[in-house]
């Protein structure tokens, strides 16, 4: 039986770690991988993101790989200002790009200092929480509605350069998540970009083009082939969530993942519209640890890790899921991971303050009563978890026992009745986000065995 929680430190405050190169990526349209990275895109259409029963493997295929070459081909196409961004801005004042970057990174540093809901122990180690997104953008909006840089040729301000075209596509960003047109997670995204800021990272969602999201159903087909992520050759895609995996990773286990985060969102799936304009990913892997994954090589997860908002995808150990052909008793990386990753891209986005207000007094009642057991965590070598970390691992870990419902399957907060009894208020709180349907996690091991 195995009872192993991942954490990945930056996904665990909710500004993940971040990273910027500047080797490019795109599809195989592209003739060089000199050429833009990924890109932020409005929002696509229902028609664009679902496809026939009746077609077929191949002409999914194609689709997708069309997919994936347009954006390429976008991601490509040089930046202007809009008249409707301008429109937003009327009375910025111009500034030198030094002084506009240098009082940005000021109001970005404000919103990070900001501990409005973090817990903090005794000793002061701080377990980060709040809607740091929705706050960043807010912040954006007040900076770009007071000043604007003259324009600049490239610029170099320390060891990092500055370009204009990376400023138009980031004030841009903030004017469509402003209006309701685009994502603030493109904001934050192509804030990175322009400043690079926690760009030292390659798992950083600038440095990689998305997969395109297309609804194929319960089936898995080829991956469009896309400059540096060729490693993945297998897709599926549903609840506004795109899956992949290399060659090793098993058909099962990706319809699985599948199944599970379509049950997952099943109860608020308003969720889904946004998770596809943040373009949410989970790489599946067969191998020992994330290092193998072309985004995370140097990062040496076992089990996986959530997505932070900037992050180019959530990533998850096939190994230790359950599915036809694989009997996995314990923990489930999909269901547990995907709760982190709803806290950074949809909380966070949303500004969900009913959670923030709750969830860490909920889990210290808890912890202090003795009635969450912590089970393990992979920390980096000679770490040991405390405190701060069993209070941030407390809502992934008792959702996703709320999720599989399997008793046994965890050392505490296993099962749906055993929560309603024992943390009724979690309980409340669980309910309001995941859905009440019962459903038959992991029928491979009998009930009772």
């Amino acid at each position: 039986m195995r009872f192993v929680w991942v954490l990945f430190v930056g996904a665990l405050v909710l500004v993940s770690c971040a990273a910027s190169v500047e080797t490019a990526v795109g599809s195989r349209s592209a003739s060089s991988s000199s050429a833009a990275v990924s890109m932020t895109v409005p929002p696509m259409m229902s028609s664009d993101i679902s496809v026939s029963s009746e077609s077929s493997p191949e002409e999914i295929e194609a689709k997708l790989q069309a997919m994936a070459d347009s954006d390429f081909e976008e991601s490509t196409n040089e930046y202007h200002s809009t008249a409707s961004c301008d429109n937003q801005f009327p009375d910025a004042k111009t500034i030198s790009v030094n002084k506009f970057v240098d009082d940005l990174a000021d109001v970005v540093d404000s919103v990070e200092q900001r501990d409005i809901y973090d817990f903090v122990t005794l000793d002061g180690t701080r377990s980060r929480l709040g809607p740091r997104a929705f706050w960043m953008q807010e912040a954006f909006e007040k900076h770009l509605a007071n000043y604007e840089p003259s324009e600049f040729a490239e610029t170099r301000l320390g060891e990092k350069s500055f370009l204009w075209s990376n400023y138009i596509r980031w004030r841009e960003a903030v004017c469509r998540a402003k209006s309701g047109n685009g994502s603030i997670r493109d904001s934050v995204v192509e804030h990175g970009r322009f400043t690079h800021y926690r760009t030292d990272w390659p798992g950083h969602a600038s440095n990689w083009q998305p997969f395109p999201y297309l609804d194929i159903g319960s089936q898995v087909v080829a991956a469009p082939t896309i400059n540096g992520l060729e490693h993945y050759k297998k897709y599926t895609a549903g609840a506004g969530i795109v899956i992949v995996g290399g060659a090793e990773v098993p058909d099962a286990a990706m319809l699985q993942a599948r199944k599970s985060v379509v049950y997952q969102t099943s109860a608020r799936p308003e969720f889904r519209d946004m998770l596809i304009d943040s373009r949410v990913r989970i790489s599946l892997f067969a191998s020992e640890d994330t290092s193998g994954l072309p985004e995370y090589q140097g990062e040496f997860e076992p089990g996986g890790f959530a997505q932070g908002l900037t992050d180019a995808s959530m990533t998850a150990n096939a190994n230790w899921v359950c599915f036809p052909g694989n009997p996995d008793r314990g923990g489930d990386p999909i269901l547990h991971e995907m709760v982190h990753t709803l806290n950074h891209v949809v909380f966070e986005q949303l500004n969900e303050t009913y959670f923030y207000e709750r969830i860490y007094k909920l889990a210290e009642k808890a912890i202090k009563k003795g009635v969450f057991i912590p089970g393990d965590q992979y920390l980096p070598d000679g770490d040991e978890a405390e405190m701060v970390q069993w209070v941030g691992e407390y809502w992934a870990t008792t959702v996703e026992g709320y999720l599989m419902d399997r008793a046994g399957f965890k050392n505490s907060h296993d099962t749906r009745e055993w929560i309603e009894r024992n943390d009724p208020d979690l309980y409340e709180m669980i309910v309001r986000y995941f859905p009440t349907a019962p459903w038959n996690f992991c029928p491979e091991i009998p009930s009772g065995s």
